[in-house]
């Protein structure tokens, strides 16, 4: 049965590359074809990324400006410390920090200090829209607004996913379903669980976030 999606053929990955400077690159590339940078020049510009090649830190990254964008996790939720029962439980599994608006928010706090808080923005945005459930000319205008946010070429706030993905998504956005970014989503959910979550309930890392240090 035909899902609609055509498959894209040249298809670049990055791989053994943490995602954030993958994500990254991909915007450095995209600009060096109107600028005239080579490729090999590329290797060493250091954007707002907090990893130099192959993950090396660099120890300089110019800090991401997110002060335009509107933040959905209250600051009231990183006013106090995470009790010692509510750090146990976000150890447990990544659904419990992302199903505890404190867990979340301090998660989030931790994703934007590794220059990747787009990924649970991204999540948070087609979780959202499921639950609303529009339909119509409101469930195209929502999607478009996520495609434009997060996955349009040069977005502000572009995610990692390969060029197949993006390119069959884009094929769907005047007709889409509510289903659109699933694919991308159950992506970037494992990006944050297999990357970015193991180091955020580490603990060394949840012990000073009860210590409020």
């Amino acid at each position: 049965q035909s899902t609609g999606y055509r498959e894209w053929s040249n298809v670049t990955t990055c791989y053994y590359v943490p995602y954030t400077m993958a994500n990254r690159l991909l915007k450095v590339i995209t600009r060096s074809r109107h600028n005239g940078t080579s490729e090999n020049e590329l290797a060493v510009d250091p954007d707002s990324q907090p990893y130099g090649m192959m993950g090396v830190i660099n120890p300089n990254p110019r800090p991401k400006n997110n002060k335009s964008k509107k933040s959905c996790y209250s600051d009231d939720n990183l006013k106090s410390s995470p009790t010692p029962q509510q750090a146990k439980k976000w150890q447990e599994s990544i659904e419990n920090v992302l199903n505890d608006p404190k867990g979340s928010a301090f998660f989030h706090k931790f994703l934007q200090n590794e220059y990747a808080a787009e990924n649970l923005d991204f999540w948070n945005s087609v979780t959202k829209l499921k639950s609303d459930n529009p339909s119509g000319e409101k469930l195209k205008k929502e999607v478009k607004q996520i495609y434009e946010q997060y996955l349009r070429d040069n977005a502000e706030n572009l995610i990692n996913v390969n060029n197949r993905l993006k390119g069959a998504i884009n094929e769907c956005l005047d007709d889409p379903r509510l289903e659109i970014f699933d694919e991308a989503q159950r992506h970037v959910y494992g990006l944050m669980k297999e990357g970015a979550y193991k180091r955020f309930i580490t603990e060394s890392h949840i012990q000073t976030l009860i210590k409020g240090d």
